[in-house]
């Protein structure tokens, strides 16, 4: 941008300020009072003349720290975005996308519709007892938090892998570390000695 782009554009904002009766805007820009009486009798052509002059009148500072915060939230915007998307193509329910991101039912529904997602009624079906099995020594592997009743239903990142991994739903995988860290706080897999560590029924888990 010119310097007489920059003049200009800071002066006609100095001005539309002005005119609104905003002049607490209209001296954050860095003018005076005395500067903002002499600008509101300019005319038109004054203004472009003035907006014109080779010399720099008018600076641009770039706010470095505040850039940053700003681009740090948008970024984190755009990654909540793909997150609720994700929950949404792993089955998660209206009212888990209620707890975790203030959805409302009719968010969830236009979302879905974006994505091309059905909408399914009626409770979702929850695995079988080999496959919940499977799935939770997976859980074991995944999450830091895996026998924390405080933390465990809150580690959405964490039932987001386990649902991508095995398949089930992640509606069934809230409902299911519900499950878990109510009825075996801190306690080994109860069913632990039916089946392998590594994979059950199709449903293998990582190391």
């Amino acid at each position: 941008m010119s310097i007489q782009a920059i003049n200009y554009a800071l002066l006609n904002q100095a001005l539309l300020y002005i005119r609104d009766g905003n002049m607490r805007r209209a001296r954050a820009l860095g003018f005076t009072e005395s500067e903002l009486r002499e600008l509101r009798q300019l005319t038109p052509s004054d203004l472009e003349e003035l907006a014109k002059e080779k010399q720099v009148i008018c600076r641009v500072i770039v706010d470095h720290e505040m850039l940053l915060a700003r681009m740090r939230r948008l970024s984190q915007d755009q990654d909540r975005e793909t997150q609720i998307d994700r929950c949404l193509e792993l089955g998660a329910s209206v009212t888990m996308m209620g707890q975790f991101f203030g959805l409302t039912p009719n968010d969830c529904s236009t979302r879905r519709s974006l994505l091309g997602l059905a909408t399914k009624h009626g409770r979702q079906a929850m695995p079988s007892e080999a496959d919940e099995h499977a799935a939770w020594h997976c859980w074991q592997a995944i999450s830091p938090d895996a026998s924390d009743p405080l933390h465990a239903p809150d580690d959405l990142k964490g039932m987001m892998v386990l649902a991508e991994e095995t398949g089930i739903s992640l509606t069934a995988i809230w409902s299911l570390v519900k499950t878990w860290v109510n009825a075996h706080p801190g306690e080994d897999d109860p069913q632990a000695e039916q089946g392998s560590r590594h994979e059950l029924r199709g449903i293998s888990c990582r190391e």
